[in-house]
This record gives C-alpha cells, sequence and structure tokens, in this order.
C-alpha cells in the first residue's frame, strides 16, 4: 500500500465545504475521513462540519462503531474518547451484558440479508473464497460485521456504504475499497454522490483518490 496523506488539506475541505441536498452523507462521510486520518484537529473540524448540517450525536456515533472493522481498534477508540468530549452531556448507558440467543439469531439473519445487498453477484464468489482460506472468518464477517455493527438502525446502509468509502480511500485500501464502491450502488447510493464523496478527499489522499476514480470509472463502465 503506497499512501501519503495530507490532514491539512482535510481542514482546508472542510473550511470550504458547500451546503447541499447531499450534506448530511458527505459530511459523515467526511467524519469516518477523519477518523482515518486520526488527527485530533480534524476530528474537531469534521465534527462541527457535522454538526453544522444537524448531525447528532448518534449519527456520529454509529460512524466510530463501524470504523473498528475497517479501521481497527485503535482509531476507533481514539474517535470514541474524542466525541465523547465532544457530547459530554451525552450519557451512555454500560452494555456489558450477554449476548442473548435471540439477538445472536438476529445478528445472523440481519448480517446474511445486508452482506448479500451489498455484495449482489459477487455474493457467492466472496464467500467461497473467504471460507477456502480462513472458514470461520466468513462466519465472523457476517455476525459481527454485516449483522451486529452495520445493521444497527442509526444510520441507512446508504451512509454507512459511503462512510466507508471515505475511510478506505484514506487508506487506500484497493480490494476492499473496490467491494465498497460497488456496495455503495448496490444499496442504492447514486454515482454522482458516491463521486463527489470520492473528489471531497482528492487533495487529503491523491493515492487513495486516484484509486478510487480509477475504480469507479471502471465499475460504470462495466455496468
Amino acid at each position: 500500500m503506497n499512501n501519503t496523506v495530507y490532514p491539512e488539506k482535510f481542514l482546508s475541505w472542510a473550511a470550504s465545504f458547500r451546503t447541499g441536498e447531499d450534506a448530511v452523507s458527505r459530511s459523515l462521510a467526511g467524519y469516518a475521513a477523519a477518523i482515518a486520518l486520526a488527527d485530533e484537529p480534524c476530528l474537531d473540524r469534521a465534527v462541527r462540519l457535522g454538526r453544522d448540517h444537524s448531525v447528532g450525536h448518534s449519527g456520529f456515533y454509529e460512524i466510530v462503531l463501524q470504523s473498528y472493522l475497517f479501521l481497527g481498534f485503535p482509531r476507533m477508540l481514539l474517535a470514541a474518547e474524542h466525541l465523547a468530549g465532544c457530547f459530554s452531556d451525552v450519557c451512555m448507558p454500560p452494555q456489558t451484558k450477554a449476548v442473548t440467543t435471540d439477538e445472536s439469531h438476529r445478528w445472523y439473519q440481519n448480517g446474511m440479508a445486508l452482506c448479500e445487498r451489498v455484495y449482489g453477484d459477487s455474493f457467492e464468489p466472496l464467500r467461497e473464497h473467504v471460507e477456502s482460506v480462513a472458514p470461520e472468518v466468513f462466519r465472523w464477517m457476517i455476525v459481527e460485521g454485516y449483522g451486529k455493527v452495520l445493521s444497527r438502525p442509526g444510520l441507512t446502509a446508504v451512509d454507512r456504504e459511503l462512510a466507508v468509502v471515505a475511510s478506505l480511500l484514506i487508506d487506500n485500501r484497493p480490494r476492499q475499497l473496490h467491494s465498497h464502491l460497488k456496495g455503495a450502488s448496490n444499496v442504492g447510493a447514486d454515482t454522482d454522490l458516491i463521486r463527489r464523496i470520492i473528489e471531497d478527499h482528492k487533495e487529503t489522499a491523491p493515492t487513495g483518490y486516484r484509486t478510487a476514480v480509477s475504480m469507479l470509472d471502471r465499475i460504470n463502465g462495466s455496468c
């Protein structure tokens, strides 16, 4: 992975952000990008941007929760601590309770449904590939990723996938980025909006940007 990022360019982008009908989706994706950057001034600015466009604590929180699936626990925990400081008036109840049978069954069912929706025709090849190299991982991906986390009701599937695209663009993860560019389209994201999300981070992550543009052009050309 050859990648260089420029947090100062993210700050410039956020300062020049112009509102529009897609402002919420773009600001949520921007927050996901800030989490990927793991830069406190970028997190500060991303939260202010989202709040300017009526994003509340719950929206930011959902982006934080899903970030560990794609960015790992260290960056997720950094973002969680930062968000708690920005919303010190929000009381989060403890969640240290045993998982019930109903919960685990729901996570599996919801996870299968969402994963099939995100991957479309690529779902069965994905299952075959992952199960061939790490059989447990496919099950974990369904239950933990798509069921427990990405099927939570706090955000739409479109906003979740766009946020994933932004974070993977920042990290320049080509294989996963390709999957989630297609996934964003599969769950109903407009191609122009996907392209705007990509363009938003052109200066912040030039390598990831070029990867995303090339992939999106190929995906559209194959449709």
